[in-house]
């Protein structure tokens, strides 16, 4: 099963040069104002061996940003930055997509000038956040009308366009990990009573809404949902995941994505129903053992792709072994990330790893 793990893929219209995706990870190292730079430029070209990158969570406007040093695809500025990303990746013969993101109640009005946080309803997700290091008090969002609902749906669109003209091969949704689009499915943080609340038709509406917006910008072929079943935080309870996501993953538009990818930690539930019910390619993040060795990261990856997944995406050990699939084709030895390091700063933690390849004498080709 091993040479599966290392043969091309086809996710859609996206052609994976092997099965092993770098999951989306946010690393904070934007420029002050969310502007992508050199940094990021460097840290994705050197993780360019992955089948498929997925980039960190990228903001579709400003008002839907959580964290300082996140990145956007809002401006022409954004749109040259990211240009010179994936120019870089695909000079090395790598496949990237954009992961579009708003952060719903999650936003703050400390990285997102000074706005209010807009959710499908007025719940604080908790009590305080942690910004920069610093704990501090997290507002009450306000409930969004429709009107700014088909705003925010334009939004993603507009990004999605935008990560055309940067030269992105596709977009992945960000549906999952209690952001905005997962705020709407969740019965915890969605206790709306139109069209958008109540039932689960009506609370899948909003991710169908936008799916069928960045489909129509870039494919549905380039573009993929990423959900996380049963993932409990900012106040989601997530009591009905059996019920939601068979209707959201089985709604004609998300049929027709080409592919959809779960994280580890999901409901079983709806994982063994989606083994049985998918349509397109099926991308699923499989947590790791930092302990692991890499024939034993192969072996698990193996048994994952023989129960139905068509890729698997892996995020820390990514940050530590930018060549990845090589070291993992030559049983070579793995580092371990500093998690000290993860979120934001300079290069150190980031872009110093250097690839196994150089301390035998020259590159592998998987």
């Amino acid at each position: 099963m091993s040479a599966e793990l290392f043969s091309p893929v086809a996710l859609g219209d996206i052609h994976a040069g092997n099965r092993i995706v770098m999951s989306p990870m946010g690393r904070r190292r934007a420029d002050a104002d969310g502007t992508p730079n050199e940094l990021m430029r460097t840290y994705y070209a050197q993780r360019a061996s992955a089948g498929l990158i997925v980039t960190g969570s990228v903001h579709t406007s400003l008002a839907g940003k959580s964290q300082p040093g996140s990145p956007h695809l809002v401006t022409d500025r954004d749109v040259a930055g990211w240009a010179r990303i994936t120019e870089a990746v695909h000079e090395r013969g790598g496949r990237i997509v954009v992961q579009l993101m708003h952060a719903g109640l999650a936003a703050h009005p400390s990285v997102n000038g000074g706005r209010t946080p807009l959710a499908p309803s007025a719940i604080v997700p908790r009590d305080t956040a942690v910004l920069d290091g610093k704990i501090v008090e997290h507002p009450e969002p306000r409930a969004m009308t429709t009107g700014e609902i088909d705003g925010v749906v334009e939004e993603f669109a507009r990004a999605a366009r935008l990560a055309a003209a940067a030269g992105f091969d596709g977009v992945e949704i960000h549906g999952g990990n209690g952001y905005l689009v997962h705020q709407f499915l969740a019965s915890g943080t969605n206790l709306r009573d139109d069209a958008y609340g109540g039932p689960a038709e009506n609370r899948i509406r909003f991710a169908v809404r936008v799916v069928e917006a960045v489909s129509a910008a870039v494919g549905a072929s380039r573009t993929g949902l990423r959900v996380s079943p049963g993932f409990s935080a900012n106040r989601l309870a997530e009591q009905d995941a059996a019920e939601v996501y068979p209707a959201l993953l089985s709604h004609p538009s998300v049929r027709r994505l080409a592919y959809v990818h779960t994280i580890t930690g999901s409901d079983q539930g709806v994982l063994d129903w989606l083994r049985t019910h998918k349509a397109g390619a099926w991308i699923h993040n499989m947590g790791t053992d930092l302990t692991w060795s890499a024939g034993e990261l192969v072996a698990r990856l193996g048994e994952l792709l023989t129960s139905g997944c068509d890729a698997l995406s892996l995020g820390r050990l990514f940050v530590s072994n930018p060549d990845l699939p090589e070291r993992l084709a030559l049983g070579a030895p793995l580092t371990a990330p500093d998690p000290s390091r993860f979120y934001g700063g300079d290069g150190e933690g980031y872009t110093d790893y250097g690839p196994w390849t150089t301390r035998i004498g020259g590159p592998i080709h998987v």
